[in-house]
């Protein structure tokens, strides 16, 4: 492909994917002067800024890790299944658990429902938890005819060691390094709800060929 195509291809993209990072940028340098906010405390490494070891919060970066993966293996094969009228429920499917694993990843990398509700926006931490519960709730109300057919035990492991680890994070426990016990059950979940994702996905793609 010669540099003329190549540069016809991806102009528009560039345009909208640079001017959307542009736009970013912008609204953090505004909100660094703002605030007084260094800016580099927007883009450094946290553990670079605080002076920290490279190992400073492994379990909550892998999580946040597959959190990814898991919208990003099911938003890809969403694209991939055929858009034919027997498939697209199980597009409409994976495309929406894909968005759930964004809300998901977002929430753990950025604290949604410990800080920036709460703090920013006044909404208690319980009431998030609550709207996280009836979205989920109603997806597994909605596509209940797929889960039904599906390995539905890996969600059911999910949430109830996602749920564990958050009743050891409230309700006080008699032993030292509870917070280390809840975050690795906690782990446990979202490599659940990965490899829940990962199996249908590869499942659903198999039976194209």
């Amino acid at each position: 492909m010669t540099l003329r195509e190549q540069f016809r291809n991806i102009t528009l993209i560039l345009v909208i994917i640079y001017g959307a990072t542009t736009a970013l940028l912008s609204i953090v340098i505004f909100w660094g002067i703002q605030f007084n906010i260094e800016l580099d405390h927007f883009t450094q490494d946290p553990a670079e800024i605080t002076n920290s070891p490279f190992y400073l919060g492994f379990f909550s970066n892998v999580g946040i890790m597959l959190w990814c993966a898991s919208a990003a293996i099911s938003l890809l094969a969403s694209r991939v299944i055929p858009a034919t009228e027997s498939k697209s429920r199980v597009r409409r499917f994976l495309f929406v658990s894909g968005l759930l694993s964004i809300l998901l990843m977002l929430d753990d990398l950025f604290q949604l429902h410990e800080e920036v509700f709460p703090f920013y926006f006044g909404i208690p931490e319980n009431a998030v938890y609550l709207v996280y519960a009836n979205v989920i709730l109603l997806y597994a109300v909605i596509y209940r005819d797929l889960l039904i057919n599906s390995e539905y035990l890996l969600l059911l492991l999910a949430a109830l060691l996602i749920g564990t680890s958050r009743i050891i994070d409230v309700v006080p426990m008699p032993i030292p390094e509870d917070s280390f016990l809840e975050d690795a059950i906690k782990l446990f979940g979202i490599v659940s709800w990965f490899l829940f994702y990962v199996r249908y996905s590869f499942s659903e793609i198999k039976k194209l060929v």
